[in-house]
């Protein structure tokens, strides 16, 4: 779904970024070894989601990585949306260990006007964009972006937790766990470090909601000078955590920014 379309259906929300997060959630999360899991492709916000449409020219890759580093493809697994099916994909799983399910989309645009772009790129805590507008006096120009996502999610098979999951994997925009989200932790402290394009990334704003309570949890922070969040997740139900960041580009005749949408999905 372009994403003009998805803040014009929203706006009656007070914050338009609550449109915006897109994640992986599969039926489980706790698997057995050798077992297949569907999963679901979704945007939206923990309370307010809907399946996000699956086609193939969205879709760059779609992988698994095993705890042996070992990657496979999953694009053979994945079900287009029609008028009778949402869509989604299916993993199977196999070896003890935590498992990495990771996607990335196609770029997509955005042409919007003033009123929705300004509120937008605040309420993501998007400075490089805020500043840009400001320094080149077009505050009250419509914002054109270049946009893409990125996403994972960790399946675990027994009690064995994979060090892999602690190391980023390399994705333009990516939100790093410095400790396993599946280890015991007496005080529940997840400490999440954002990458953009390699480097830590200071002053992200990282949100991590509970997306199946009936009330949503949610929590938001911004990345500091090391680009480290931390966040308090009980180990207890589904979880997703999201971070949105752009960058001014030049020469491009439909965009004046590249912006990149990630997350990052576990489960109990």
């Amino acid at each position: 779904m372009l994403r003009s379309l998805i803040v014009t259906a929203c706006l009656a929300i007070p914050v338009v970024a609550s449109c915006h997060d897109f994640w992986m959630q599969p039926e489980r999360y706790q698997l057995k070894d050798g077992e297949a899991v569907p999963f679901a492709f979704l945007i939206g916000d923990a309370g307010k989601s809907e399946p996000w449409k699956l086609r193939w020219e969205r879709v760059v890759s779609l992988q698994l990585i095993g705890p042996d580093a070992v990657t496979r493809d999953l694009q053979t697994g994945i079900r287009l949306t029609t008028a009778d099916d949402k869509g989604g994909a299916v993993a199977q799983v196999s070896g003890p260990g935590t498992h990495i399910i990771v996607f990335q989309s196609h770029h997509s645009y955005s042409d919007l006007d003033a009123a929705r772009f300004n509120p937008y790129v605040i309420s993501e805590g998007l400075t490089p964009a805020i500043e840009q507008r400001k320094a080149s006096k077009t505050t009250a120009a419509n914002g054109r972006e270049l946009y893409s996502r990125r996403s994972k999610t960790l399946l675990q098979v027994g009690s064995v937790l994979s060090a892999q999951v602690t190391q980023p994997i390399g994705q333009t925009l990516e939100i790093v766990p410095e400790a396993h989200p599946y280890a015991v932790r007496a005080d529940n402290a997840l400490p999440i470090r954002i990458y953009f394009r390699g480097k830590p990334l200071a002053g992200a704003r990282v949100t991590v909601h509970r997306v199946d309570a009936e009330i949503d949890k949610l929590q938001t922070l911004v990345s500091d000078a090391e680009g480290l969040a931390r966040f308090t997740v009980p180990p207890v139900g589904a979880w997703k955590a999201n971070v949105v960041w752009t960058q001014p580009i030049t020469g491009h005749e439909r965009a004046e920014f590249e912006t990149i949408f990630t997350s990052l999905s576990f489960g109990y």
